[in-house]
């Protein structure tokens, strides 16, 4: 177990902290406030201190003013309309998606159709049986043979 033993201060330590941390030694890191306040009662330690506190008055001095030109307001304008047309896109598009599966279906049912269905305007009459489809003749029930083993 070690023990904390205090350790004085130095002015290049204290000038370095009062750098780091400004002249108010109360904002200072508590293991080195003790020796700080010893050492701030010599010259070496006052001047530091001044030169920091001075460096401390104008930046706690600096203020931003606030600037109120509707800034605001417009973010929350785009993001309201950015969100509708997002939301327009989202159930538009499943619109647009459906319309487009309705219309290739569409498109290939009729090439099918061109392409499987005789052609109705020859000349030749076509004499059938009832017995023909579209995709072939498919007999009669006497032409139907079964295969028996």
């Amino acid at each position: 177990m070690t023990e904390h033993v205090e350790t004085a201060m130095n002015a290049d330590r204290f000038a370095a902290l009062a750098a780091a941390y400004g002249g108010a030694i109360d904002r200072w890191p508590e293991e080195e406030r003790a020796s700080a306040e010893i050492f701030a009662k010599t010259p070496a330690g006052a001047s530091a201190l001044a030169a920091a506190g001075g460096l401390d008055h104008l930046l706690d001095a600096y203020a931003l003013r606030a600037r109120n030109d509707g800034l605001a307001d417009r973010i929350l304008a785009r993001l309201t309309r950015r969100s509708r047309m997002r939301r327009w896109f989202r159930f538009s598009s499943a619109g647009i998606g459906l319309v487009g599966v309705g219309v290739a279906g569409a498109l290939a049912g009729s090439i099918a159709i061109a392409i499987l269905a005789p052609n109705v305007a020859s000349d030749t009459t076509v004499t059938t049986d009832r017995t023909a489809t579209v995709f072939g003749d498919i007999g009669t029930d006497e032409n139907v043979t079964q295969d028996t083993q």
